[in-house]
């Protein structure tokens, strides 16, 4: 088994600037089972309906969002965390400026 360990720094500062009227979004880290992504909303920006292949992991580092999924919804402000199931349709919703961090939890992922 691979004991090398896998770290991402800076992860605030990493997430890109919104372009488009889109998130900004920017891969962190492939580590063993999983994926690190970066989110930046600008207040009013809308990450529309989707799935994920994988569970996932969502929680705000800074700013606020609102995870949506069906007739349920969580606000996500720094140090809330939400787990949500594997393709299950959900969408983020911006409330301000936020910095989201993904997790996806893939069995197959692997570093790079």
């Amino acid at each position: 088994m691979d004991t090398t360990l896998h770290s991402a720094s800076g992860l605030l500062d990493l997430a890109p600037t919104s372009e488009g009227g889109r998130p900004g979004v920017k891969k962190a880290l492939v580590g063993h089972g999983c994926r690190v992504v970066m989110f930046r909303f600008a207040a009013g920006q809308v990450l529309a309906e989707h799935t994920a292949a994988f569970p996932i992991l969502v929680q705000c580092l800074s700013g606020t969002v609102e995870l949506v999924a069906g007739e349920q919804s969580v606000s996500l402000g720094p140090g809330v965390v939400a787990n949500l199931d594997a393709r299950v349709p959900h969408e983020v919703r911006g409330v301000t400026d936020a910095v989201v961090q993904l997790v996806m939890l893939d069995p197959a992922a692997e570093p790079d």
